[in-house]
């Protein structure tokens, strides 16, 4: 992996949100949505525990994010609104060691752009890339057992629930459920159809898909 001569598609176009890899450029947009975003984000989203950070802090992130995506280690893309260009969130894809036919992939979109289908074009449209470019396996996510928007989505999109898997973090419970759709379910699911109005260009700009 990847199975393509340059890697991942870099760009993905769809109805509603474009995905192009992060830019250090785009660390001032970042910082002031996750700063407008944090209530929103923080109670399911671990790595909100962290923030806000220095801007300084998230240009070093991004600038990290961009050598991970063109060096094929782990791929995040700014989910970008179709309609004004502004950055409305993110998602990635990210390989695991010891089981490389799997992607995990992981999401979020600011509080002022819930509920438009941001997610669920996004989401799509990395499971598009994981099997049909990519060519793995099993695509997995996880999410809070009470986020119930998270978890409808998982189900609407075409995944399933394998486990609840528990930790202890400060002697607090913070369980995750487990989701994942394999290649041989990915036709048949509603992300598939969503995904098929997609375009993705690689690094080149030659179309993928």
């Amino acid at each position: 992996m990847p199975t393509t001569p340059f890697g991942p598609p870099y760009r993905v176009v769809t109805p509603s949100v474009v995905l192009r890899c992060f830019d250090p450029s785009d660390a001032p947009a970042v910082h002031r949505l996750i700063a407008e975003s944090l209530e929103h984000l923080r109670p399911w989203v671990a790595w909100a525990k962290d923030e806000p950070r220095t801007l300084a802090e998230k240009v070093r992130e991004l600038r990290q994010w961009r050598a991970s995506f063109d060096l094929d280690q782990c791929w995040h893309w700014a989910v970008v609104s179709a309609e004004d260009g502004e950055v409305a969130g993110g998602i990635l894809l990210n390989r695991l060691e010891l089981d490389p036919a799997t992607l995990d992939t992981g999401g979020w979109v600011g509080h002022a752009r819930a509920r438009r289908g941001f997610q669920t074009d996004a989401t799509a449209a990395v499971l598009r890339v994981s099997f049909e470019v990519l060519g793995v396996t099993r695509v997995q996510a996880a999410t809070d057992p009470a986020n119930d928007r998270s978890n409808a989505l998982m189900r609407k999109l075409g995944f399933t629930h394998e486990a609840t898997t528990r930790h202890l973090e400060h002697g607090q419970r913070h369980d995750e459920l487990l989701w994942s759709i394999l290649a041989d379910e990915w036709p048949g699911t509603f992300a598939a159809d969503v995904a098929s109005e997609a375009r993705a260009f690689d690094a080149l700009g030659n179309r993928v898909f």
